[in-house]
């Protein structure tokens, strides 16, 4: 029998043998990586939810990766070919180095440290949601700053130096620009908006707490916190568009792995092969002389041709896919006046169409092969008076209802989300009776919506930070909070393993709801201030991704979960 010290010592040095093993398997990079590194920082050491990205000169994509618990980041060798790669990061706080960073890849793994240093421009790197969550004032006085931000960062209003007159001025301004409006590219309305009652103490709470008369803001600037856990088990690839100023409001991937978009601002449809960068765009004709060109809703039909929703053109138009023809379907005459507007459609009974006159309304159902249109007041007890019009020195709001958001079930059914009133409308395509079914959160703001496949209706609540479910068959609802402050969900959709995704206006996070179990998943997009706005899933991948169009930095965007 072998002595028992000589034994321990065996296994002791079988036992050193496979912790060095393991040791060197941790240290060494695996040949299946491109890129890999630590992030870090002085003050925190390894950094966790650092997102890293990087972009081939030349090119049209970025990919990015996010840093784990450990501080690790790594690029798949099969998402980076050889070349010359531009990095960026993004983590609140903090700046990457100042000297560019520029690396070379080719066969071998690049290993390739981060060390951040802590910024001297916070205000720069703040979301919306979180000059929101930062700003003081009551809840009312946010919640006017909240509808102005939905069109562009609240950067842009805490950093002015207008006092309340200036302010005042500006307001009445903006009110008569187009909602698909930037900056540097204004849209006037064809009509005349004026001063709102509220608009004098908007103003001044405004100049009270943006730079006019001080140099620096006078609250503490708060933050959220950097990805963690799941979040940072992620993958996002964006695909910049060849027009910088362009506004990808709807991106959708059709059968093929396509993706189509449609410009909120430009009459503009385009393809994007994801596979290549590879884009291709077609302009979109003018029917309506005088009115912006933008579009709002981007579906593909059963044969995967794309129908658009040409907004203040007030009409749809079908793009064939084999032939490039445009066919344009106006709002009949009769239900035409300035202010009408087709944001949305959808696909009903027999080959029809659903599309929405949201000013004044109505639900119509256009039969194509006819260009027969059907006309349901979506609230036959409204009736849009002279000033609702436009017509006269005064004009006011939609009160009580706006509908924002329709989508049809199997069975050709129409739906309508009444952002103003708070509920899911039900539009009987045989009968053209309407249903209002009210949302258990009050002043919940539901907007766009999908049905699963079960005919299950699922939309985001943009003013009560909800995501929700409506069930034609029972007429019942079912909500969930997310987790984020002012996060302005736009929109929802289920994937075919059971998850439901949404994208916050306010904060460029991914939302992934599992409804089994209550667990939110909310991925961090690596381009800042992009507007989320129409959400899609693409159900080939394992598991399915995420795919939006990033309305204000002209690119559109795949997220691909990693677990």
């Amino acid at each position: 029998m072998p002595d028992k010290r000589v034994l321990m010592k065996v296994l002791l040095g079988m036992l050193v043998a496979i912790l060095l093993r393991f040791s060197t398997l941790a240290e060494t990079p695996s040949q299946e990586l491109g890129l890999f590194g630590i992030v870090s920082s002085s003050t925190e050491g390894a950094m966790e939810g650092v997102l890293v990205s990087v972009k081939r000169e030349g090119s049209n994509i970025t990919i990015t990766v996010v840093s784990d618990k450990q501080g690790r980041y790594d690029f798949p060798a099969g998402k980076l070919g050889p070349g010359a790669y531009h990095v960026s990061v993004r983590a609140v706080g903090y700046d990457a180095p100042k000297s560019e960073l520029l690396v070379k890849i080719g066969k071998a793994p690049v290993k390739l440290d981060l060390k951040l240093d802590g910024t001297s421009d916070l205000g720069s790197q703040l979301s919306s949601a979180e000059w929101l969550i930062s700003m003081p004032g009551t809840a009312s006085q946010k919640d006017e700053v909240y509808k102005c931000v939905l069109c562009h960062t609240a950067t842009t209003i805490v950093s002015s130096k207008y006092d309340a007159a200036r302010m005042l001025t500006t307001i009445g301004r903006m009110r008569n620009y187009g909602p698909a409006s930037a900056l540097d590219k204004p849209q006037l309305l064809p009509f005349h908006r004026v001063q709102q009652p509220n608009d004098v103490k908007l103003a001044e709470y405004i100049s009270s707490i943006n730079l006019s008369g001080k140099s620096q803001w006078s609250f503490p600037l708060k933050t959220f916190p950097r990805p963690k856990g799941n979040a940072t088990r992620v993958v996002v690839t964006e695909y910049d568009l060849p027009r910088p100023d362009a506004q990808p409001h709807d991106a959708v991937m059709d059968a093929e792995g396509m993706i189509w978009y449609i410009d909120f601002a430009d009459p503009v449809l385009g393809r994007l092969n994801p596979k290549t960068g590879e884009i291709k765009e077609w302009p979109l004709p003018e029917t309506r002389p005088g009115f912006p060109g933008g579009s709002l809703d981007l579906e593909l039909d059963k044969d995967g041709n794309p129908w658009i929703a040409r907004l203040l053109q007030a009409g749809v138009a079908k793009f064939d896919r084999k032939t490039e023809k445009i066919t344009n379907w106006s709002l009949p005459a009769q239900y035409m006046n300035p202010k009408s507007r087709v944001p949305f459609l959808s696909f009903g009974p027999n080959d029809t169409v659903w599309f929405v006159d949201s000013w004044n309304r109505t639900m119509n159902l256009l039969d194509p092969a006819t260009g027969q249109v059907d006309h349901y007041p979506a609230y036959p007890d409204w009736t849009p008076s002279a000033v609702d019009m436009g017509s006269g020195a005064k004009g006011k709001e939609p009160q009580g209802h706006f509908i924002y958001g329709i989508n049809s079930d199997s069975k050709g059914t129409g739906y309508f989300a009444d952002m103003a009133g708070g509920s899911i409308g039900e539009v009987d395509p045989k009968t053209g009776k309407i249903s209002l079914f009210p949302t258990p959160s009050r002043n919940s703001g539901p907007r766009r919506m999908h049905f699963d496949d079960k005919d299950n209706l699922w939309f985001a609540e943009n003013y009560a930070l909800k995501i929700a479910m409506f069930d034609p068959h029972t007429k019942q609802f079912r909500e969930w909070d997310d987790p984020t402050p002012w996060d302005a969900p736009y929109d929802a959709v289920r994937d075919s393993s059971g998850y439901v995704w949404a994208g916050g206006m306010l904060t460029d996070l991914v939302t992934r709801l599992d409804p089994r179990t209550g667990e939110v998943t909310q991925y961090l997009l690596p381009s800042m201030g992009v507007n989320i706005r129409r959400v899609d899933v693409d159900n080939r991948t394992n598991p399915p991704s995420f795919l939006v169009g990033e309305n204000h930095t002209a690119k559109i965007a795949l997220v691909q979960p990693l677990n």
